[in-house]
């Protein structure tokens, strides 16, 4: 393949069920120049006879692992697979529009800032909306700022990435409490990179069934709803602080991390309780018990101690206005 060439990356797991039209969307891309690597995540002969058809193409490659590496390990383990110049994540159950890839390339030619092109969302099945995030543009500090403030589902982790983007950002990172967000966090890893780019237009359609992640994620008890939020934000406060940066971005950068976690727009993603004063400050209580547990090195951060830095983040945040937003 030339500079052009595209993975696309398939982890399935119990994924039989709409596995074959996933493939045909990969199928169907008036891009041509792709590899598509599918990795069955564990022994699983329905999903693998499913895909045993798809090979009849030869830009298509299964592999079966022989024990099950979880998600993250699966993604990173085709991560690690990537040869050419860009990498595509598909999820095993949603569906592309066949212009997809050569509308997010044509915009990647032209904007080699950019470590990611991706597209809006139309979510189909069980539940139907449209979702578009903005573009995070600027420098290395002010798209960490933007992340932090305005980006919760992971729409750009479904793009196309640059390979010196993917190398640079390590791939995806598992955390304590089932991997939570963990694609949303990759965001943050790979714009330490470089830009992400919208390119507007509804080319990505988002399958929703019973056995979706993020549906699950609204049924787990409220108490670990609110821890998974809190390592989420000290996940994407980690990937932030490792941006060069002055103390000042560093303590504004900070504050933005606390801000996603006691915002009521950004709780309600995963915490639909979690609007007033005492939820808040119960959050507020367990990040700072967190990132002191977790060893992150905040006090050099923001060049204060935390003596000062506890006292200093809560006049921003231990209050009761009438809208905190």
């Amino acid at each position: 393949m030339d500079g052009e060439g595209v993975t696309l990356g398939v982890p399935v797991y119990r994924g039989a069920h709409f596995l074959k039209d996933t493939l045909q969307s990969i199928q169907a891309q008036t891009h041509r120049e792709i590899e598509v690597l599918i990795s069955i995540d564990g022994a699983e002969p329905e999903s693998e006879k499913l895909c045993q058809q798809f090979l009849k193409d030869s830009r298509f490659r299964l592999v079966i692992q022989p024990t099950r590496l979880g998600w993250v390990g699966n993604i990173n383990w085709l991560m690690s697979q990537v040869r050419t110049a860009y990498w595509c994540y598909q999820q095993q159950d949603d569906l592309i529009d066949p212009r997809y890839l050569e509308l997010l390339l044509s915009h990647a030619r032209v904007a080699p800032e950019a470590a990611v092109t991706y597209c809006d969302i139309e979510a189909f099945g069980a539940q139907t909306w449209k979702h578009a995030q903005p573009s995070v543009t600027g420098s290395a500090s002010a798209r960490q700022l933007a992340l932090l403030y305005d980006h919760h589902p992971a729409v750009a982790f479904r793009g196309l990435t640059r390979i010196e983007a993917l190398r640079h950002s390590g791939g995806p990172l598992p955390n304590v409490v089932e991997n939570f967000s963990a694609d949303t966090t990759w965001m943050s890893a790979v714009a330490r990179w470089g830009e992400l780019h919208r390119v507007p237009s509804y080319l990505y359609r988002k399958r929703y069934h019973d056995d979706n992640t993020h549906v699950k994620w609204q049924s787990w008890p409220a108490e670990q709803r609110s821890w998974a939020w809190t390592v989420h934000c000290a996940d994407m406060l980690e990937q932030a602080m490792l941006v060069d940066s002055s103390a000042h971005e560093r303590r504004l950068l900070w504050l933005a991390a606390v801000a996603r976690l006691v915002s009521r727009v950004a709780s309600v993603y995963i915490l639909d309780t979690a609007r007033s004063f005492s939820d808040r400050m119960h959050l507020l209580h367990l990040f700072f018990k967190h990132v002191r547990e977790r060893d992150l090195d905040v006090p050099r951060w923001l060049d204060m101690n935390w003596d000062e830095i506890q006292p200093w983040t809560s006049k921003f945040y231990a209050v009761e206005p009438a809208d905190l937003s």
